[in-house]
């Protein structure tokens, strides 16, 4: 395995894809031609400062799982048959992964991997071309050159992409994991101040303070929880 890691931000994801830093750590892109790549001792530093949504992942790794994908503000949007051509694929109408199209494949369902697009010659074009069907076909050259390397979301393994990779996890990010979500949300009490704990997080239930103009007699302990040091 050579030393080689992208950078990913998955806040910058589009649709299924992953989003990562452009070269120089120049904006983002799904696109993993256009990735910055570092080495070990460069992604160890970046997961050490990471914000949550920020991940090296491992090059290599990543490569082995790369499929080609089309992105449909790249190709016509119309269906487009040559004497010229004597190749072509066919996409949904309407249908996207982020901006991805779904190929048609004679043999499965339709999918987003342009490696798998069954390729048509003009007889079958033109048979497209007068149905229903609710493809578009266009030349396969034209899909062609729009076709990038993208990584699935779903295909992140953090035991091999990261750990097994070689990457350390730092202690402020072990505790950051362990830490437990508070399934409360916080309200003050717009009469008294006091700070109310309650599950529903969008309408304030009332004051459990007695003395309170606000307060609800008829919730409980289970609805919310008060904090009797009194306002912010």
């Amino acid at each position: 395995m050579r030393d080689r890691f992208y950078l990913a931000c998955f806040r910058d994801n589009v649709g299924s894809n992953v989003g990562f830093n452009c070269h120089n750590l120049q904006g983002y892109h799904t696109d993993l031609d256009k990735a910055h790549v570092c080495t070990l001792k460069e992604a160890q530093y970046h997961f050490d400062h990471a914000r949550e949504y920020d991940q090296p992942l491992s090059a290599d790794h990543v490569d082995a799982l790369a499929i080609w994908k089309v992105d449909h503000q790249y190709i016509p949007n119309k269906t487009q048959i040559s004497g010229d051509e004597y190749r072509y694929v066919a996409f949904q109408k309407n249908k996207y992964d982020g901006n991805d199209v779904f190929w048609m494949n004679k043999f499965t369902y339709p999918t987003t991997d342009f490696s798998r697009a069954t390729i048509l010659n003009e007889e079958l074009a033109l048979a497209f071309l007068n149905s229903e069907s609710g493809f578009i076909v266009i030349p396969f050259s034209l899909a062609n050159q729009a076709k990038r390397r993208t990584f699935d979301f779903n295909k992140i393994n953090k035991r091999t992409m990261i750990q097994g990779a070689g990457l350390k996890i730092s202690t402020e990010i072990k505790k950051f994991r362990r830490r437990k979500k508070n399934p409360k949300t916080r309200f003050n009490c717009p009469s008294c101040g006091k700070i109310s704990w309650q599950f529903n997080p969008y309408d304030f239930l009332g004051c459990k303070d007695i003395r309170c103009k606000e307060w609800k007699g008829h919730f409980t302990d289970i609805d919310f929880e008060i904090d009797q040091g009194g306002g912010i």
